[in-house]
């Protein structure tokens, strides 16, 4: 089976999740007849973004046990409007957040794939889905349109 990540629109989903995430919207994947359903939430984002920042040698242990995680959530908010809007707070958010292990732009972006990427087979398989669903749909659309 071919992984999504490797196939055309992989890396375009995979962009735009990590962007979805960081901007506090769920990762999700579709059904085909039926509500998506929730693969990442942000909830998990701020919750490993505290592990990350719970390992950064120039940052204190922080404490997490109100699950609000209102420091993760704010470092999410500054990074995710950039730093057109929030110039130095945008520096140093990345600055607390430390260098990026990847490619991606913000170690942030990173945590974010961490989360995301194991549930892209997933996602391929709903999307999948999804179309031949509605590839059926539009063949039944059409017979009964040709009976017609």
């Amino acid at each position: 089976m071919t992984y999504f990540i490797d196939t055309p629109e992989g890396p375009d989903w995979l962009h735009d999740a990590i962007n979805s995430l960081i901007c506090g919207d769920n990762v999700t994947a579709p059904r085909a007849h039926g509500k998506s359903v929730a693969l990442v939430t942000p909830q998990s984002l701020w919750e490993a973004l505290a592990e990350h920042l719970g390992a950064q040698e120039n940052i204190a242990p922080l404490l997490t046990d109100n699950r609000e995680f209102p420091i993760e959530r704010l470092l999410c908010e500054i990074v995710a409007d950039g730093r057109r809007v929030h110039g130095t707070a945008y520096d140093l958010a990345i600055e607390a957040l430390g260098h990026p292990k990847g490619i991606r732009p913000t170690a942030l972006h990173d945590v974010a794939e961490e989360l995301i990427r194991p549930h892209a087979n997933e996602y391929g398989r709903a999307r999948a889905e999804e179309l031949e669903a509605e590839r059926a749909a539009d063949l039944a659309e059409q017979r009964r349109a040709d009976a017609a």
